[in-house]
């Protein structure tokens, strides 16, 4: 069992990011994830994005360095790969598994429960929002390029925490990326 990473090399935010990849569980990948200190939030469905400056940390936790083609050849030896293709039915489905759990009626675009992973970023829509909580007790963060949007989000925050509330939780940790049904 073994996690690798490749070269830094896309940027965003101001940085360069890589990918970090497990050879045989996404169980191992989170662990070693989070004995570098990557957030939690950077994972995205098979792989964390890490940014440059968490090299040292990587290699202090025995992640091996590779480039990106084997890095690619691993992730898809290893079966947990998901192409690029299929991402937006992964979202989809772990959406729908999650809005299940809490009982969620309406399925938004893509929802996460708990820490782990990230949404799909903001839409440039009318009434989209992306919804961030980390912290049950800590306040949100909205964003959303309107005020039917904030509102939006913070009606369905409304109801997320009632749901985690009554699954015993204090409120709801998590992600979500809603808005109006796109036109087909």
């Amino acid at each position: 069992m073994t996690v690798y990473a490749d070269t830094p090399r896309w940027p965003r935010h101001g940085m360069l990011w890589g990918h970090l990849i497990s050879d045989t569980s996404l169980e191992e990948l989170h662990e070693v994830a989070a004995d570098a200190g990557l957030p939690p939030r950077s994972f995205d469905l098979d792989h964390y994005d890490w940014p440059a400056p968490a090299h040292d940390a990587l290699a202090e936790v025995g992640v091996r360095f590779v480039g990106d083609r084997e890095l690619t050849r691993i992730l898809i030896g290893s079966g947990l790969r998901i192409k690029l293709l299929d991402r937006p039915e992964a979202r989809s489905r772990r959406s729908a598994e999650h809005a299940a759990a809490l009982g969620l009626d309406h399925v938004p675009r893509d929802l996460i429960v708990g820490l782990i992973g990230h949404v799909d970023p903001l839409p440039a829509e009318p009434a989209a929002f992306r919804l961030t909580r980390d912290d049950p007790h800590g306040p949100p963060r909205i964003e959303a390029h309107d005020a039917s949007g904030t509102r939006a989000g913070q009606q369905l925050l409304t109801e997320l925490d009632t749901l985690a509330r009554a699954r015993g939780d204090t409120g709801f940790v998590g992600q979500v990326m809603d808005g109006p049904t796109p036109a087909t």
